[in-house]
């Protein structure tokens, strides 16, 4: 980066950290603004993607059929590799045509979409019944790592409250608005008005997928805060005073942090694209939830299992208004001069 440069974004920092919290918070909140607007509309310029149709020929030895298969993506060769090897025939390679990748599924602001929130947040909740052994592993890595993070909570913010500082005081202040959603909320609204105003679906489908994993974790969290009782750490107490159910005593989990990880999750997703949108959001909400650390509201454990929260249910809401539901397969007859067959098309 060119010394100017540097030197300008280190006196800006420098200028954020003498304004109030409210000002510095918004500041950040355009420049994000901006930023996102920038490179969403630099998208729309940029040509489609298209991907590169194959075709993949098996003759049957001392036969005139053959079973051809179409592939839209060079990875799933290896496959039709495989497919070639189990026959006996010789295959042949050849391109096909050039197809543009499949749009995903708009989404628009009208009363499906908010009874979709509804049936969303049923099918999160009732998910666990249909997990794989996969699904369990992850889960259980995560309890398990946040199990280290309760044993080591009181030394954890014993370190970090030992080693804080105005610098840290400074940084938190600019990241902890990112997890409020007194600030979050009119910044997704305004994201969402771009995209209505300028046709631009792309930020249309973002901000909706990130309002509306924004209020399920927000339910998520809140009902966990409510059960669990917790008390912060800064109220002079060790890390394993729990009062639940309280509507006071609520430090678990952090719900500045699950905010920040499930709307940078849809944003580092849909873009991911782009080089610089998904290590800019994830570090935001990680910075978010140390200054959680820093501010001493939350536990460690309250802060980890508060960016795993935002990010799975961020996660599967992707999932759930996704066209990639897996392998998509289509067989039907091909008769030529040269062949007789079948073709076999599936897209990944």
């Amino acid at each position: 980066m060119p010394k100017g440069a540097s030197v300008y974004w280190i006196s800006l920092g420098h200028e954020l950290a003498q304004v109030n919290k409210h000002s510095r918070a918004l500041v950040w909140a355009v420049l994000w603004l901006v930023f996102l607007v920038a490179q969403s509309h630099a998208e729309v310029l940029e040509p489609e993607e298209k991907r590169q149709y194959f075709t993949h020929s098996i003759s049957e030895p001392g036969s005139q059929s053959t079973l051809s298969s179409q592939s839209t993506c060079g990875g799933c060769l290896e496959e039709m590799g495989v497919l070639a090897k189990a026959s006996e025939g010789k295959p042949t390679l050849r391109r096909v045509s050039d197809a543009p990748d499949k749009d995903p599924p708009k989404i628009k602001l009208n009363g499906d979409y908010f009874l979709g929130i509804f049936s969303d947040t049923k099918h999160i909740l009732l998910s666990p019944l249909n997990w794989e052994a996969s699904d369990w592993i992850t889960a259980s890595l995560v309890l398990g790592t946040a199990g280290v993070f309760f044993a080591l909570d009181n030394d954890i913010r014993e370190f970090v409250q030992d080693n804080r500082s105005g610098g840290t005081d400074d940084t938190s202040a600019v990241f902890e608005p990112f997890g409020n959603g007194a600030y979050t909320a009119p910044a997704m609204a305004a994201y969402y008005l771009y995209g209505r105003i300028f046709k631009n679906e792309k930020a249309e489908r973002v901000a909706l997928l990130s309002a509306e994993s924004f209020a399920i974790t927000g339910l998520f969290t809140f009902a966990l805060k409510y059960t669990s009782g917790r008390s912060r750490p800064g109220v002079g107490v060790n890390s394993g005073d729990w009062n639940g159910p309280d509507f006071e005593e609520i430090s678990f989990p952090s719900a500045h942090t699950s905010t920040a990880f499930a709307i940078a999750t849809v944003f580092a997703t849909e873009y991911e694209n782009n080089p610089f949108i998904p290590p800019i959001a994830y570090g935001i909400a990680t910075l978010t939830g140390l200054s959680r650390l820093n501010d001493d509201e939350h536990w460690a454990s309250d802060v980890f299992l508060g960016g795993a929260l935002g990010y799975f249910v961020a996660k599967t809401v992707l999932k759930l208004h996704s066209d990639k539901k897996g392998r998509h397969y289509t067989i039907y007859p091909k008769v030529s001069k040269k062949e007789t067959g079948l073709q076999f098309v599936y897209r990944f």
